[in-house]
């Protein structure tokens, strides 16, 4: 166990981490409130900004908004105006509802004695007015629509006299926020509600906020020293302030890391969740696996969004990964976290989905975000994929609105690379970055999304319980989220099964497709198959000839007549020389699979037979765990390693892991052990003394037959049939009686050169 102590604001911190399980870490006593160091975070969710006084949030939307008042206003229902029918009062209301946010619902009217035609008064209502009858609530087949009526009061009443309508009485006020405003109105109200909520980002105050008992911290420890048990290459971590007891936590098991090392190319860290029993955020690190299913790479708590935090959980992750860093992060929009990537991940491409981009729109500008067409606009500026049209668009976003002064739409367009597909489409990203809510980036698993949204509650998992997240500990939180892990991993294991037996539906007799379906797993090959057959509807529109080998494609959509834009319009590269291909639309750039585009290259140019092994990514084959992933040597490891048999162990019991992993069944567990004890006999006949080992190993063996030790052994272990299976046909007695002939050092020699490099 590593325990580091160092001052920070006058506090005595300590940061502990513990891999293997042997030693025992107590934190109890250290627990004493203190007032929180001024470092702190400023990135606390802004939904209780937004909607915590609606009142007061209506008398702001009532508010002088255009300099002007709005009793004055003649667009405004006032009592005592007066039209000449029934329509000019309607088409009067509806006007003065499509401006300030609702529809209208015309009230029942009443009626000069029995007469049916002379109307006496009438009420226009806001169609959100009311409740549904019980008969109509009750009459499931006849309204099957969400019921969007609140009870909201607002109205105008009318009497009618001598054909003159006259407004009698009018109600202005609404009991639901409105959905549709004036310009002017909505750059007002956007100002208000962003510096409200800029006002409410900070944390509470330490005094103020939730947090672990000592007991509950110790409990949490322990329950991982017992896991540890097990598991001999788990690690958790945590961070630990004197004045006010466990700040952060990170833990993950074995496979967490093994995983990581096959599925590193792409890491999500995701903090939606707030645990507000102890007012922690729960962090997920997670990626995508041959399946394009969510793997579980770890988890954390953290006590605020404090770039400190942020920074500490991240490299802390990174060190018990042997710092493997990933080729792209995906993260919620934040400032703090951000900066973290920044300093831990220089060289990693930081990125920020469509889904949060798009909530952090509805936080920060919610009288927009209710808006169909705004919210419809501001969609289209974040998936453009000309970086030319996305500035057009943006400024005609902010201009139409006036939001060329708003801070926050400010701070995002300096981001833009990060989250504008005109920038990002060339980003491995598996597709993550265009998902544009939070329940379709839950649909690649049911159970990250439930676990990860924030209630805590998950379902489907065996004997899951049913404890909600203000009654959950630290330790019951952690349980759960090792169920989660292992309905993940069966899940996994479900979909490798089916590769084994599962026969690809081939739409073609191209030896392209067959390759594929030979090669991808059934839900790769899938979107594999698509682009192929997608490549029939392009049509090439020129040709352009750069030098003898490279050549240049136009394509489009065929029989596409309309002006094409510069995002529908795609370039493809194709140099012969070395078989190199390249689309402007980035899909094998950021997914990791050919697009029709470049397929259709490839027709044209009759060369699909020829795709180059390269462009078949082996993260999305049905073996891309069959192998040990190759190290990643970093200047940070190098200098940890105090010699060979450092490096040596660590890269021993690297490369065991996998192979126990691997394992998943009796034959494959039976092979494995085999290989070990086989390993420890014959080492054990090497005198330990290098330079007499050194002597022993003669470099004149040259006969092939000499590596057979290997597969002695597993014919030795193995029956028969399973030794014919593998391919050791070579005759038992005989190789025995070779084998045995040779000198002790000899035979070593030959053990180690047939190991697998």
């Amino acid at each position: 166990m590593d325990i580091c102590l160092s001052n920070d604001n006058g506090s005595e911190e300590a940061t502990a981490s513990l891999e293997h399980g042997s030693n025992h870490l107590s934190v109890k006593g250290i627990h004493r409130r203190s007032h929180r160091s001024s470092d702190a975070s400023s990135g606390r969710s802004l939904g209780t900004a937004i909607g915590r006084d609606e009142d007061e949030l209506h008398s702001t939307y009532s508010a002088n908004t255009d300099g002007e008042d709005l009793e004055s206003d003649p667009q405004v229902p006032r009592v005592g105006m007066e039209f000449d029918s029934e329509v000019a009062v309607y088409n009067f209301y509806s006007s003065y509802a499509k401006q300030t946010g609702f529809n209208v619902r015309r009230g029942k009217a009443e009626y000069s004695g029995s007469d049916k035609g002379a109307v006496r008064a009438k009420s226009f209502l806001c169609s959100c007015g009311g409740h549904k009858s019980k008969d109509q609530i009750a009459d499931a087949m006849r309204y099957k629509r969400r019921d969007a009526r609140t009870g909201c009061d607002a109205k105008i009443e009318c009497v009618v006299s001598d054909g003159t309508w006259k407004i009698s009485e009018v109600v202005l006020e609404h009991n639901h926020v409105t959905t549709a405003l004036s310009t002017g109105r909505i750059a007002y109200q956007v100002r208000a509600v962003g510096e409200r909520a800029l006002d409410s980002d900070a944390d509470p105050t330490w005094e103020d906020r939730p947090r672990p008992a000592p007991e509950e911290t110790q409990d949490l420890i322990d329950h991982f020293r017992r896991l540890a048990r097990l598991d001999c290459c788990s690690c958790y971590s945590l961070r630990v302030a004197e004045a006010r007891g466990m700040e952060n936590f990170f833990w993950r098991d074995s496979r967490s890391k093994v995983d990581y090392e096959h599925f590193s190319d792409l890491l999500v860290l995701d903090t939606r969740t707030w645990i507000s029993k102890y007012g922690m955020i729960f962090a997920m690190f997670w990626g995508l696996n041959h399946h394009r299913k969510p793997t579980i790479f770890g988890h954390g708590l953290l006590v605020d969004r404090s770039v400190g935090s942020f920074h500490w959980l991240l490299d802390t992750f990174l060190q018990s990964m042997n710092w493997r860093k990933p080729q792209t992060i995906i993260t919620e929009v934040g400032e703090e976290i951000a900066e973290a990537v920044s300093l831990v991940l220089p060289e990693t491409r930081h990125c920020l989905p469509a889904w949060s981009v798009l909530n952090s729109f509805r936080k920060y500008l919610s009288p927009l975000s209710d808006q169909l067409d705004v919210v419809e606009l501001f969609r289209k500026c974040v998936f453009l994929r000309s970086r030319e049209e996305f500035k057009s668009k943006w400024n005609s976003f902010i201009g139409k609105y006036k939001l060329r002064d708003n801070s926050w739409l400010a701070s995002l367009y300096k981001m833009r690379e990060k989250w504008s597909h005109a920038f990002t489409k060339n980003v491995f990203s598996v597709g993550l970055l265009s998902i544009q809510n939070v329940e379709d980036a839950g649909s690649l698993s049911s159970k990250i999304n439930v676990f990860s949204v924030g209630l805590l509650s998950i379902q489907n998992v065996e004997d899951a319980g049913s404890l909600s997240s203000e009654t959950m500990t630290l330790t019951e939180i952690a349980w759960r989220s090792e169920q989660v892990a292992k309905e993940v991993r069966a899940e996994e294991f479900r979909d490798d099964m089916l590769c084994e037996k599962n026969t690809v539906n081939l739409k073609t007799r191209s030896p392209t497709e067959k390759e594929a379906g030979r090669l991808y797993t059934p839900r790769m090959f899938e979107m594999f198959q698509k682009e192929f057959i997608n490549c029939l509807g392009l049509a090439m529109e020129e040709e352009i000839k750069c030098s003898e080998t490279l050549r240049m494609f136009q394509l489009t959509e065929a029989g596409d007549t309309k002006t094409h834009t510069a995002s529908s319009r795609q370039i493809v590269e194709y140099d012969s020389s070395d078989s190199t291909l390249a689309c402007s639309c980035g899909k094998f750039e950021s997914v990791g699979i050919l697009c029709d585009h470049v397929f259709r290259v490839l027709n044209f140019t009759n060369v699909v037979c020829e795709i180059p092994p390269r462009y078949f990514l082996k993260r999305w084959t049905k073996s891309a765990k069959d192998s040990v992933p190759v190290p990643v040597p970093t200047p940070s490891v190098a200098a940890r390693d105090k010699g060979p048999v450092d490096s040596f162990t660590g890269e021993f019991v690297r490369k065991a892991l996998h192979v126990a992993h691997m394992s998943v069944n009796k034959k494959r567990k039976r092979i494995a052990m085999s290989f070990i004890d086989l390993a420890v006999e014959h080492i054990a006949k090497v005198l330990k003394t290098e330079e007499v080992a050194a002597a022993l190993d003669h470099p004149d063996v040259t006969d092939e037959k000499d590596r057979t030790i290997c597969e002695y052994a597993l014919e030795t272990q193995l029956d028969q049939e399973n030794a014919a299976k593998l391919g050791m046909g070579c005759p038992r007695v005989k190789r025995k009686v070779e084998f045995s002939s040779r000198p002790a050092g000899k035979r070593v020699s030959l053990f180690l050169t047939a190991l697998p490099h």
